[in-house]
């Protein structure tokens, strides 16, 4: 049995076809190779090559004028076929890549500052089928490695090895409480303060927990988490509810979340909210697109 190798060497290429039939059509080597755009030895080669592997002559030479064999002539229909088909591929797939229909698929771990950006990108290109998923930034990054979705909105120090992305917003990591809390009137919270409140935070996977909490661990202190929920809106439910604090980026906290943000002192707690996209996706009609208009708000 020929080995796979083998097979791949010596497949029919687009190039050889498309030389050959432009050959037969124009008369000559140097009309063929200035229709296609390639050198004239180039188109010579690709003849060459296909006669070599064959074993038979494909085109006749009388002056200076080329034609094709008897061999070749019957063979031109297919040729001319197989070319045309190729045509309409090429057409439908820069359709597509001209956002005539398609879709995106996005993780987001944070609604105030995703939302926004994929509302406006639906304004521009209505004919994309947008499907949102909220998830925690580590849950997000699994489904990226399972190719489930095309961009994500993570929180992060930095962008995870093999993504691409660009920075959103850096923000604070703080305290998120109720506008009479005693530590507001204090300006800033110590982590001996922390240690002593009952803190309700996002899940184990969520990036602003890890960040904290890689934080707290620097600072020999054990945050005493109450509650781990799924979202800010959770959160901020429950806070207004009196059961306990927040953890929170700062540029999540609302006016309307009726919630004032309380800086912690310490200078590591900062986290980056990225737009980030696996590398290899970054000319995909779709994910082009999103990437540029990202700043548009």
């Amino acid at each position: 049995m020929e080995k796979q190798t083998g097979r791949l060497k010596n497949t029919l290429s687009l190039g050889q076809l498309r030389a050959l039939e432009a050959v037969v059509r124009t008369g000559s080597f140097s009309a063929a190779a200035k229709e296609i755009g390639v050198s004239q030895p180039s188109i010579s080669n690709h003849v060459q090559g296909l006669e070599t592997r064959f074993k038979t002559k494909l085109l006749a030479k009388s002056g200076y004028s080329v034609s094709a064999t008897p061999t070749l002539q019957s063979l031109l229909p297919k040729i001319r076929a197989v070319l045309a088909l190729t045509r309409d591929l090429e057409t439908e797939l820069s359709q597509t890549q001209a956002l005539a229909s398609g879709e995106l698929r996005i993780g987001y771990s944070t609604y105030q500052l995703a939302i926004p950006r994929i509302s406006a990108f639906m304004s521009m290109h209505p004919e994309i089928t947008i499907e949102a998923r909220a998830l925690a930034t580590l849950d997000i990054l699994g489904l990226f490695e399972n190719g489930e979705i095309d961009i994500g909105f993570i929180t992060s120090r930095e962008i995870p090895a093999g993504l691409d992305g660009e920075l959103m917003v850096q923000s604070r990591i703080v305290i998120a409480a109720l506008p009479d809390h005693p530590l507001v009137g204090k300006g800033k919270a110590t982590w001996d303060d922390i240690a002593s409140l009952s803190i309700l935070q996002r899940e184990g996977s969520s990036g602003t927990r890890k960040i904290f909490e890689a934080a707290a661990t620097v600072a020999g202190i054990k945050p005493r988490t109450v509650l781990a929920l799924g979202s800010w809106g959770s959160i901020a439910t429950l806070i207004r509810s009196g059961v306990g604090v927040g953890i929170a980026m700062e540029a999540e906290i609302t006016e309307r979340d009726g919630i004032v943000p309380i800086q912690i002192d310490d200078p590591s707690l900062k986290a980056n909210h990225y737009a980030v996209w696996q590398k290899d996706m970054e000319k995909v009609a779709a994910v082009e697109a999103f990437r540029e208009g990202l700043h548009a708000l």
